[in-house]
C-alpha cells in the first residue's frame, strides 16, 4: 500500500477515530485531519476574468504550486485548466502539528490572486470563496482522482491526448 495512506489499527471508540479533525461548513462541508491526503479545485470567481492556461499566467501558477512543494505540503499531482486547479496533496507536519489546507489553499489563492490581478490590470476578488476538498481515502481513491485531473484536459475538448497538456505535472517527489 502506498506511504500516502495509513491503515489504523482497531479502534476503542468513535472519538478515537475523530480525534484531530476538524469540520468546517460554508455552504460545502470540509473536513480536515492530520496526515490526510486531499484532493484539491480552486475556481475563478468568473471564467471571463483571465485564462489560468494563458503562458505566462500557467507559469505563475504551476511556481505557485511548486513553491511550498515539500515546505508546506507534499504535492503529488496537479492541472491547471483555463478556469479551476486541481491538487492532490498532503499537509506536513511540522513539530507535530500539520499544517492546515484551509491556511494552505489560502495562501495560494491569496498570492495568486494578487499577482494574476496585477499581470490582467485588474483587482478585486479573483477566486470563488470556497474551494473543493475531499479526503482521499486510499490508493484506489488516488488512482481515480488521479486519472480524473489528468484526462480533464481531454474531457474538456482541450487537447486529444492528456499527457499533450502542458499544465498537467506531478510533485518533485514523484
Amino acid at each position: 500500500m502506498d506511504s500516502r495512506f495509513k491503515v489504523g489499527g482497531p479502534l476503542r471508540n468513535r472519538s478515537d477515530r475523530l480525534e484531530g479533525f476538524e469540520r468546517r461548513r460554508r455552504r460545502l462541508p470540509h473536513w480536515e485531519g492530520p496526515g490526510e491526503t486531499y484532493f484539491l479545485t480552486f475556481r475563478l470567481m468568473c471564467p471571463d476574468f483571465v485564462d489560468l492556461t494563458q503562458e505566462r499566467i500557467g507559469r505563475l501558477v504551476v511556481e505557485a504550486i511548486m513553491f511550498f512543494a515539500d515546505v508546506r505540503y507534499e504535492l503529488y499531482d496537479y492541472t491547471i485548466m483555463p478556469d479551476h486547479v486541481h491538487l492532490i496533496l498532503k499537509p506536513i507536519v511540522h513539530d507535530g502539528k500539520a499544517e492546515r489546507l484551509a491556511n494552505v489553499t489560502h495562501s495560494l489563492k491569496s498570492w495568486l490572486a494578487s499577482r494574476i490581478n496585477r499581470i490582467v490590470g485588474r483587482s478585486g476578488q479573483l477566486w470563488q470563496h470556497e474551494s473543493y476538498d475531499h479526503i482521499v481515502r486510499d490508493e484506489a481513491d488516488y488512482q481515480e482522482k488521479a486519472a480524473y485531473i489528468f484526462d480533464n484536459p481531454k474531457r474538456a475538448g482541450l487537447v486529444n491526448d492528456p499527457a499533450e497538456w502542458p499544465w498537467w505535472g506531478v510533485g518533485p517527489r514523484k
